[in-house]
């Protein structure tokens, strides 16, 4: 049986490129990007409890109310109100913050960091064309780049999509106010 001082040491060929990338990849990712792939990869996650927690409270919300109307107690109506005032608030948080969406971008950003860092370390895809280890290593931090530039993008146009919204229903209630008459005012020379 041969021992450990037999198994050769001399590395493959491609062993070296892979070392060098990883050392670069490590670099890139923990240095360059200051931790960014982690940052997306644990926000996507917070967002995600956020998105669903804002799910589950008006599902559960709305059961409690349904519930509640077959009930015949005094009290029905105002928990029912409060309930039912607590799944509109729910809904327009839900709607101001969309974690939903940004669950989405980040997980998307986070998923195409790790895939582009798994396609550079085992030289696959476009990483397999690339002339030499700069070009291959310069391609890694374009595609990264692109893949961060894109998950702001979709940010910015979530919160320009958020802002027209609110401005077209502040517009609605504007407009809503000004079309009502104005309340009647009981005559006081009696």
């Amino acid at each position: 049986m041969p021992s450990e001082n037999d198994v050769p040491t001399v590395k493959p060929a491609w062993m070296p490129p892979i070392e060098t990338r990883q050392a670069r990849a490590d670099y890139y990712f923990r240095t360059v990007l200051n931790g960014q792939r982690e940052w997306y990869d644990k926000n996507a996650g917070e967002q995600k409890r956020r998105y669903l927690a804002f799910a589950i409270c008006v599902i559960v919300l709305g059961a409690l109310i349904s519930l509640l109307q077959v009930l015949e107690a005094d009290w029905v109506p105002h928990v029912t109100a409060a309930l039912g005032a607590a799944v509109a608030i729910s809904r327009a948080v839900d709607a101001l913050l969309r974690p939903g969406e940004t669950w989405q971008g980040y997980r998307k950003a986070s998923e195409g960091m790790k895939r582009e860092s798994r396609l550079y370390l085992n030289n696959a895809d476009v990483y397999a064309a690339a002339e030499d280890e700069a070009a291959a290593y310069r391609l890694l931090v374009e595609r990264v780049e692109t893949i961060i530039a894109e998950e702001q993008q979709l940010f910015w146009q979530s919160q320009a999509k958020a802002g027209a919204e609110q401005a077209k229903g502040g517009a609605k209630q504007a407009k809503a106010g000004a079309e009502q008459e104005p309340p009647k005012v009981p005559d006081q020379r009696a």
